[in-house]
């Protein structure tokens, strides 16, 4: 799994977060990886896993943000229903999966972010995750490749 590159690449991550398809990937990394927090949600590929839940809201060091792996916001036709959601919603970050094509866009201070895909990559783009900076006065992220 490249998801132990990136791991390795930044010892000084406290959590992985995924974004769903396979996520019984993110139950092996927490074994591997037991200093490390590992939140996961589901994607329309992980039938009957049971392991995550659709969506999950998270708060880190007072910043609301939202997983969820964006099927149910059809977010191959564009990000304007989690942009709505992020909004309307008091998030400070929506994180999402499903087109495992990178995104990152600032709304205000609010962040939308995709990673992209590690494993499985399409567009044209190489295999991407994203690291978060996250404080109580905001998220910056950025999408770095494998290699």
């Amino acid at each position: 799994m490249e998801i132990r590159e990136a791991i390795k690449k930044h010892p000084e991550i406290k959590r992985v977060i995924h974004l769903g398809d396979y996520c019984k990937d993110a139950i092996i990394i927490q074994k591997e990886f037991p200093h490390l927090e590992v939140f996961m949600v589901s994607g329309n590929c992980d039938f009957f896993t049971g392991h995550a839940a659709n969506e999950q809201v998270i708060e880190i060091e007072g910043m609301k943000i939202l997983l969820t792996h964006g099927h149910n916001y059809y977010v191959k036709n564009g990000t304007e229903k989690l942009e709505y959601k992020l909004v309307n919603n008091g998030f400070d970050a929506v994180l999402f999966g499903h087109t495992h094509v990178p995104y990152l866009k600032y709304i205000s201070s609010r962040l939308i972010l995709n990673p992209g895909s590690i494993a499985y990559p399409r567009g044209f783009s190489g295999s991407t995750y994203a690291i978060l900076e996250i404080s109580n006065e905001g998220i910056d992220a950025k999408i770095l490749e494998i290699g």
